[in-house]
């Protein structure tokens, strides 16, 4: 009676109807539970649907009953390895091999198992073996995709270990920009881009060397390639940023560098280029604003202070500026610096005379550096904020908290600006 719907399954997968072929199945092995075949041809069209976990416990169900067959150790070896279980898989095969070591295919799901694991070495011994089983059984086809399998596993190798070796060359060529070697470090970007042209990493490196070797063009041109492989590089973005500065392109230098800093608010070396890049655009004040926020970040930098110090000179505010020459001076001294500190010395001479000169004109005029701004600026904050004077002068107190030591008039122009941004 089982026989008849088994039968009956057969039929139903050679037509192509695998649901109905495993109700076919189903009602024989109601019949008879032992029923070995039924639960490997259900096991069969439960693979062919995708149900491979269906598929591997009727596998195992028939080798309960039956534990020589090799047709079920392979197909159970199959469903395995295509849940990703490839350990599994190398278990059937073996189990196969025990039976009949002249079964090829056991040997190809070895090697494709041990493909799967990475065990190349593996992988490649068990296809050797599957190909000479098929030569000799004078299946040129199956033998020709077994060698075909060994040529991409090594191809694959060979490409592996040329990765390799190009990031050793490419670390090589970094240390040789980190030690000034720059015309070496070149020729060695440029012979890595053409064996890798995608490589981020060296476009950026070698925009780098041409910046330093005052390339600027190509400089610019390697950087722009690098961020176009590589949007989120900071480092690129960074280089085109100093890159731009010297090209005289300022605005476009703070745009690259203000985007660093949305990301890192607090890293002093982007703060110190714009910075630079603000006073080559004149904008004093704010070179000033990014300098102070380097000084809170680390108030003993001696070169922050000096920094500021220009941009308050430029900016006029001499007396500002005499003093951040003076605490300059102090941390090279006490850093026992003495180059910069003779620097600075001689420029405070210069600048004594100039700075006592505005203090006691300043005194003469009534005009200190703490008098109330014009009554024109007065009248634009209050504009700006409706008329409320307390608002205005809880903004120029937090100004004053965060910017301490700066001209009255500095601290009622920055507050307007922030608002009219």
């Amino acid at each position: 009676m089982e026989a008849e719907f088994y039968y009956r399954g057969i039929d139903k997968i050679r037509q192509g109807d695998l649901n109905e072929a495993i109700e076919e199945f189903d009602k024989a092995l109601e019949i008879n539970p032992n029923f070995a075949e039924a639960y490997y041809k259900r096991a069969m069209a439960r693979f062919d649907l995708g149900d491979q976990q269906g598929a591997i416990a009727d596998y195992t169900q028939a080798l309960q009953i039956n534990s020589e067959s090799i047709e079920v150790y392979f197909g159970r070896g199959l469903a395995r390895l295509a849940l990703g279980d490839a350990t599994g898989a190398i278990e059937d095969a073996n189990q196969i091999l025990k039976i009949n070591p002249n079964q090829p295919a056991a040997c190809k799901l070895q090697g494709s198992a041990y493909r799967k694991l990475g065990d190349n070495q593996a992988a490649i011994a068990s296809f050797k073996q599957a190909a000479q089983l098929y030569l000799e059984q004078k299946d040129k086809l199956n033998c020709r995709r077994c060698l075909e399998s060994i040529n991409q596993i090594q191809q694959q190798q060979i490409l592996a270990l040329g990765r390799a070796q190009t990031n050793d060359f490419c670390h090589q060529a970094i240390n040789k920009v980190n030690t000034g070697k720059y015309r070496e470090a070149l020729e060695d970007f440029n012979w890595l881009l053409e064996v890798d042209p995608k490589n981020a990493q060296a476009y950026c490196y070698r925009g780098i060397v041409h910046c330093k070797l005052r390339n600027y063009s190509r400089a610019i041109q390697d950087l722009g390639q690098a961020m176009e492989l590589n949007p989120q590089d900071a480092q690129v973005l960074y280089h085109r940023g100093l890159v731009r500065i010297e090209l005289g392109d300022y605005r476009g230098a703070i745009d690259d560098l203000t985007k660093l800093l949305q990301s890192n608010p607090e890293n002093r070396d982007v703060l110190i280029h714009r910075g630079n890049a603000y006073i080559q655009m004149g904008d004093y004040r704010q070179a000033i604003e990014d300098y102070s926020r380097v000084i809170t970040l680390k108030p003993n930098d001696a070169q922050s202070y000096r920094y500021r110090a220009t941009a308050r000179e430029k900016f006029e505010d001499l007396r500002g500026a005499f003093e951040d020459y003076q605490q300059a001076a102090n941390l090279y001294f006490d850093q026992q610096d003495w180059t910069n500190y003779r620097k600075l010395l001689d420029k405070l001479k210069q600048l004594q005379p100039l700075e006592l000169t505005e203090g006691s004109s300043n005194q003469e005029s009534q005009a200190p550096s703490n008098a109330k701004p014009s009554r024109e600026l007065q009248q634009r904050l209050l504009r700006l904020v409706g008329g409320q004077s307390d608002i205005a002068t809880r903004l120029l107190d937090l100004a004053k908290g965060k910017y301490p030591g700066m001209p009255e008039k500095w601290y009622w122009e920055k507050v307007i600006k922030d608002l009219e941004r």
